[in-house]
């Protein structure tokens, strides 16, 4: 579910309705039960989320039996990889959104699940169970995920688009794998051309008696980051006002090159946007370098 749930939300991120979707579904064996069970759920779940975002699968495929066999003679099974593609309709090519910040001084909006305030309890729907948070820091693939909550990625997406239709949103970007920090890294990465400076942001946290890791971390939510200008504060409220969809103003684009997050006054994080394009730019080459063997003397 959550993953055709993000494949419209990066659609309706640019500006496109989400018309269908193929699979491909990368499963162990379905002689145990284990992974007859997964590939059972996992079939049901996009059924479910297809039917709720009235997008119909046309075709796929199926690719099972995936396991390696270890020294000791045991088989060793891949995770459960529903892989969803989606196609979408962009009616006005002129009004399509990107990820990356335009302009210093527009707003940064947090659309969907808000972030935890501390009079209210943790919300079901984000979480850092199965995050990549998780597996990378801690190396744990486990937990219950994020309820996944379609009626609200409907209402989140629809207005989305609605706004984009209208001129009214910069940029707007799906906040996934790594959660809100990671989604404003990209942004803030994104927003540098060949030859441009790039723009960073600087993002407040609400006073929160949750665990930094989860403000920062968590994913699920049905979730987008995106940016208005100054300009058009009134009409994006106004629509706001008329969708009932709920919003947070967490920060600004600024034209320093670095990515900052506060909470209450102090700074949590402040970092370079140089130093995030050169890890994100050469992290397959860092870990062949890692990998390579020693050379032979």
């Amino acid at each position: 579910m959550a993953a055709v749930a993000e494949a419209a939300r990066n659609l309706s991120c640019v500006g496109a309705e989400p018309l269908a979707v193929t699979d491909n579904l990368n499963f162990p064996s379905p002689d145990t039960p284990t992974g007859y069970w997964q590939l059972a759920m996992a079939c049901r779940g996009i059924a479910t989320a297809c039917g709720a975002l009235a997008t119909p699968v046309t075709g796929g495929n199926v690719s099972l039996y995936n396991e390696t066999r270890l020294p000791d003679g045991s088989m060793q099974p891949i995770q459960p990889t529903p892989v969803v593609g989606m196609v979408g309709l962009v009616e006005n090519l002129e009004r399509v959104t990107g990820l990356a910040w335009r302009q210093p001084g527009d707003a940064i909006w947090l659309l969907g699940v808000p972030l935890d305030v501390a009079e209210a309890p943790a919300d079901p729907r984000l979480g850092l169970a199965g995050s990549s948070y998780l597996e990378r820091i801690h190396g744990a693939v486990t937990g219950r995920p994020p309820e996944v909550d379609l009626a609200l990625e409907r209402t989140v997406q629809g207005f989305l688009r609605q706004a984009i239709a209208a001129g009214v949103v910069r940029s707007a970007h799906d906040i996934s794998d790594g959660g809100l920090a990671v989604a404003a890294a990209e942004c803030c990465m994104a927003s540098a051309g060949r030859d441009a400076q790039p723009l960073g942001a600087h993002l407040e946290i609400p006073a929160s008696s949750a665990r930094l890791d989860r403000l920062l971390f968590a994913e699920g939510g049905a979730r987008i980051l995106v940016s208005v200008a100054p300009a058009h504060t009134a009409a994006w409220q106004e629509l706001l006002d008329s969708a009932g969809v709920p919003a947070q103003c967490l920060g600004v684009v600024v034209d320093q090159a670095e990515l900052s997050f506060s909470q209450a006054g102090t700074r949590l994080l402040q970092v370079p946007v140089a130093q995030l394009r050169e890890h994100f730019e050469m992290a397959i080459p860092r870990r062949m370098r890692q990998a390579a063997p020693p050379p032979e003397r």
